[in-house]
C-alpha cells in the first residue's frame, strides 16, 4: 500500500450485507454473512484500509457479535496484527436495548445513566488493552419526540457529569461525540457540530472531541468545510470522521463521493489546511451493491479528492476563497474537472 496523507478505516460490519425495517432478514444470503475473524481477514487481504472500527462486545456471546470485548480481545488483536491493521475505534452500543429507548447519558433513570457510564468504561478498558486510542459515542436514543417531554437543563447536566466521569476514567483514551439531527428520536440531543462543541466546552476535558459523520452533517444542512474549520479551530477537537454520502434528505449511508463533489473537495481542502491527522472511517450500508467494492470505491474517491487538492495547491484554492468571487470559483472547477 502506497504512502498516504490520511489514515483510512472502515466499520468492520460494513463488509456484511445490512438489513433494515423493510427487509429485516437482510439484503444478502444469510449463509454468506461472516463473523469477526472472517471480516478481519477480508479487510486485511483487500488492503484498502489501515484501520478497523468495531462495536464493543460486552458479554461472552462472541459467536453472535461482530465486535471486540473481554471474551475475544486477545484473538482480535492477534488477527489484526497478522494483517497489519490497527483497531482505531471501539463504540459501545447505546441505541439497541429497549431499556435505552428514552436515553442513555441523558436518561431520567439514574440506574440507566450508571449502566451507560459503566458500559463505556468497560469499552475504554478494552480499548487500552488492545492499543485502540479512541472510543466513539453515538447516543441514538438520546433526545425527545414531543414537547414538554424532557427537562433540557437536567439532561445537559447529566451529560456533562457522565462524560466527565468517563473522560477521567482514562485520559489517554480519546472520546468522540457524534452528532446527528434526528433518528431514531425526532430531535437528537447532540444534533449539530456547534452544539456538540458547546457541550464539550462545559465538559472541559482535553480527551473529549467530535466524531464528524459527514452524512449526518449533510442532511442536517451543515456545511462540511465550515464545521471542520470550527471544530479544528476549537483546539483540534475533530477526533474522528465517518465517511459516506446522501442527498441531504435522510441518512442513506451511500458510497462516499457518489453524490457530492465540489463540497467534498472543499472539505479536503480544510482538512489539509487545519492539519487533521486522525482516521477517516468508511460508514456505509451496501444494500444493493457489493460491500467490499463499495468500501474500496469510497476510499478511492477520498484519495482522488485529496490528490486533487494537493495537485492544485492550498495557495491556489486559498486565493479563490480570498477573491470571494463565486463565478471565478465555479469557472475554475468547471475547467479543472470537465475541461475548458
Amino acid at each position: 500500500m502506497s504512502e498516504r496523507k490520511y489514515k483510512y478505516s472502515v466499520i468492520l460490519t460494513n463488509y456484511n450485507k445490512p438489513s433494515d425495517r423493510f427487509l429485516t432478514a437482510g439484503y444478502g444470503d444469510p449463509s454468506e454473512q461472516r463473523g469477526v475473524f472472517e471480516l478481519i481477514e477480508l479487510a486485511g487481504k483487500q488492503g484498502v484500509v489501515e484501520g478497523l472500527e468495531m462495536p464493543f462486545q460486552p458479554g461472552e456471546d462472541a459467536g453472535t457479535w461482530i465486535g471486540v470485548g473481554p471474551s475475544n480481545k486477545k484473538e482480535v488483536k492477534a488477527a489484526m496484527d497478522e494483517y497489519g491493521l490497527q483497531l482505531c475505534s471501539i463504540f459501545p452500543i447505546l441505541w439497541g436495548d429497549w431499556r435505552q429507548a428514552k436515553g442513555t447519558f441523558g436518561s431520567a433513570d439514574p440506574a440507566i445513566r450508571r449502566q451507560t457510564i459503566d458500559l463505556c468504561k468497560r469499552a475504554m478498558d478494552v480499548a487500552a488493552e488492545v492499543d485502540c486510542p479512541y472510543i466513539g459515542i453515538w447516543p441514538g436514543q438520546d433526545g425527545f419526540d414531543y414537547y414538554f417531554e424532557v427537562d433540557h437543563r437536567k439532561v445537559w447536566d447529566w451529560w456533562v457529569d457522565g462524560i466527565r466521569e468517563l473522560a477521567d476514567h482514562n485520559p489517554a483514551i480519546r472520546i468522540g461525540l457524534e452528532p446527528k439531527p434526528n433518528e431514531p428520536r425526532a430531535y437528537s440531543f447532540i444534533s449539530t457540530v456547534p452544539k456538540t462543541l458547546l457541550l464539550i466546552d462545559d465538559i472541559d476535558r482535553k480527551n473529549v472531541g467530535v466524531c464528524l459523520d459527514i452524512g449526518h452533517s449533510l442532511y442536517g444542512l451543515e456545511n462540511l468545510a465550515e464545521v471542520i474549520s470550527i471544530a479544528q479551530g476549537h483546539d483540534n477537537r475533530l477526533f474522528h470522521m465517518h465517511m459516506n454520502d446522501n442527498y441531504r434528505a435522510s441518512d442513506l449511508d451511500m458510497v462516499f463521493g457518489s453524490v457530492h463533489t465540489i463540497e467534498h473537495i472543499e472539505m479536503f481542502y480544510w482538512l489539509r489546511r487545519t492539519g487533521f491527522d486522525k482516521f477517516m472511517s468508511i460508514d456505509l450500508f451496501a444494500y444493493r451493491t457489493d460491500p467490499a467494492e463499495s468500501i474500496a470505491e469510497g476510499v478511492r474517491w477520498m484519495e482522488a479528492m485529496d490528490r486533487f487538492v494537493e495537485e492544485v495547491g492550498l495557495d491556489t484554492l486559498g486565493k479563490l476563497i480570498e477573491s470571494g468571487d463565486p463565478l471565478q470559483t465555479t469557472r475554475f472547477f468547471r475547467e479543472k474537472l470537465l475541461g475548458g
